[in-house]
């Protein structure tokens, strides 16, 4: 009995070995649509790992807060430095200081955050300092952007902490400590409008307790104040990112141009705030739920999100699905002390981790591969070839729902709707087995309506035939 039993165990761990490609995954585990963690393969898994010794250009990497990646180059911001590599991770340059409007030589200090433009023109958001460097492609000072005026708030501190700017030019910024949204600026500077005010929202107990309150302890209870937003991107298709703290249920958002959330998950899907279960106390473990601190998108619809809570990178859709999840605290391989940002390079994710000062970089691994090839061409309207890729990650992790869910939708498209509700049903995704049973309904009705329609004005008619062959037999009778 007991061979038997080490028999089964070792075919049970057989496949764990190819999961990880024969590397050890972190945070393997994914979520259902009834919010239950189930195992899975790793998607991700450290790359290598880059410090200051790397570069004998550079001293140190300490007190990193912020990356940008283009096309060609990645920007690493540091509260002193702004260190500029290539996608190759090779050292491209290295800047300190610069020429200020009078000619004075300044040093860079207190930087919080980094975009750059198309034209590789780069700002530089300076919080404590309450101002905004925006230099020209070759790192000359182009302007220092001040505080912009907003009538109402001139008692209120501008401190811009991350920002991002968009095709025509506009200029997004977080400024600490201004509840009523981000800041949207014109290219010159000057103030448009608070974007994507949050509201303040509250607890059944918490307006119970208000209320029942004295004045005394209404004035002790901390200000009910809306969530802060943390940071922000611009996706491919101009909507912006971004992430907010201090709240359990929106913890993401894409803005549209109105400054709404468009996020829309079905009624029986998680939003996407990270864990889902999680510990409310304890004592030497992360407590409470996810709070997202960095937010990046690809072109293919993915957009991964920093977990501080954690230190974990979770990475959803466009359907806003989770995929995959990496990292987690801690000093081992593939772990992070204090991540504080993170970013696409193609397909590698890089993860900056403050306390380590190091800047990790994470590649797929084979099933991240097929998964990623899947959502890339599912989101390019390739979907048999995106079936392909989700057969090949099923083959890798038989819990991924999502694959199901794909090949579903591809065999509806393909007018294989039979089939297509057995892989939808085992994808939970209900909102297209509706369709494709509509369809088989549809079907079903078309083949059988004419002949059963034609039976039934055959029984109609020999129904009153016979009627009218009884009724002249009993008169004649009668006569």
């Amino acid at each position: 009995m007991k061979r038997i039993f080490c028999f089964l165990l070792i075919l049970l761990c057989l496949p764990l070995s190819a999961w990880a490609d024969g590397q050890e995954g972190t945070s393997n585990y994914l979520y259902t649509m009834h919010k239950e963690p189930v195992a899975a393969p790793p998607a991700y898994t450290l790359s290598y790992s880059l410090i200051a010794r790397d570069y004998p250009e550079i001293d140190a990497l300490d007190n990193m807060v912020d990356a940008y990646v283009t096309d060609d180059a990645i920007y690493i911001l540091c509260a002193k430095r702004l260190l500029v590599l290539n996608h190759d991770l090779s050292f491209r340059t290295l800047v300190t200081d610069y020429t200020d409007e009078t000619g004075k030589e300044q040093k860079l200090d207190s930087c919080t955050g980094v975009t750059v433009t198309p034209d590789k023109e780069i700002y530089i958001t300076q919080s404590e300092k309450s101002q905004i460097l925006h230099f020209n492609a070759d790192y000359t000072l182009k302007r220092v952007m001040g505080r912009p005026e907003i009538v109402g708030y001139e008692n209120v501190k501008y401190r811009p902490t991350k920002m991002v700017v968009d095709s025509a030019g506009r200029l997004y910024v977080i400024s600490k400590g201004m509840y009523e949204g981000i800041l949207e600026l014109n290219a010159d500077g000057s103030f448009t409008r608070f974007f994507g005010v949050n509201e303040v929202t509250f607890t059944p107990w918490q307006l119970i307790w208000r209320v029942f309150s004295t004045r005394e302890q209404r004035s002790r209870q901390s200000l009910w104040l809306p969530s802060d937003f943390t940071n922000l991107c611009i996706d491919q298709d101009g909507f912006l990112f971004a992430t907010l703290q201090g709240t359990e249920t929106e913890t993401v958002k894409r803005l549209n141009a109105k400054g709404q959330n468009i996020i829309k998950v079905a009624t029986e899907q998680p939003y996407p705030s990270g864990d889902l279960w999680f510990n409310e106390s304890g004592f030497g473990i992360p407590t409470g739920p996810s709070q997202f601190i960095a937010v990046d998108t690809n072109d293919c619809g993915v957009y991964i999100c920093l977990d501080t809570t954690r230190s974990r990178v979770f990475a959803y859709n466009e359907d806003h699905n989770l995929l995959f999840v990496f990292g987690g605290p801690g000093d081992r391989e593939g772990y992070f002390r204090n991540p504080v940002d993170v970013a696409f390079i193609g397909d590698n994710i890089l993860v900056l981790d403050s306390l380590a000062q190091s800047i990790e970089i994470f590649s797929p691994t084979l099933y991240g591969q097929a998964l990623m090839n899947a959502v890339r061409n599912q989101y390019q309207y390739g979907y048999e070839t995106a079936a392909d890729y989700w057969r090949e990650a099923l083959s890798y992790n038989h819990n991924l729902t999502l694959a199901y869910s794909g090949i579903g939708r591809m065999l509806l498209r393909a007018g294989r709707y039979e089939e297509a509700m057995q892989y939808l049903k085992m994808g939970e995704d209900r909102n297209y087995y509706d369709k494709a049973y509509e369809k088989v309904r549809t079907a079903t009705l078309r083949q059988y309506f004419v002949p059963g329609a034609a039976a039934l004005v055959g029984l109609i008619v020999l129904g009153a035939v016979l009627s009218k062959v009884r009724r002249k037999r009993k008169e004649a009778r009668e006569a």
